[in-house]
């Protein structure tokens, strides 16, 4: 594999420019996420799982999900950011979410929406 150069320059190609070599993060990168699913089934607090698609759900939440550990609200359109492709969806998951759970109240008129409800 070409490894990738830093460049702070702008490519004519491109509207990017990267200032760091990601590659040479690598050896980083599994221990970012390592255990992150058996971490967020151990806070004690009311959770919600906002995800664009399920194909990549691991053991340990799928099997939380299933025991009612989390909530978990699929958004269907989206890419890897939800709250970029759907702001409007996530804005009101997480303010049904949050009303559902009394962390905050609701403003007049607000109604919630299928199927956060």
């Amino acid at each position: 594999m070409k490894t990738a150069e830093c460049s702070t320059e702008k490519s004519q190609d491109t509207a990017y420019t990267w200032r760091v070599n990601l590659e040479s993060t690598e050896q980083y990168w599994k221990g970012w996420f390592q255990g992150l699913s058996d971490l967020f089934l151990s806070c004690s607090v009311p959770k919600l799982l906002l995800l664009a698609g399920v194909d990549r759900l691991d053991r340990a939440l799928t099997v939380g999900q299933m025991q009612g550990k989390f909530q978990m609200l699929i958004l269907p359109q989206c890419g890897h950011a939800v709250h970029e492709d759907q702001p409007q969806k996530v804005a009101d998951a997480l303010a049904t979410f949050l009303t559902r759970h009394k962390m905050a109240e609701s403003l007049s008129g607000f109604e919630r929406p299928s199927p956060c409800c």
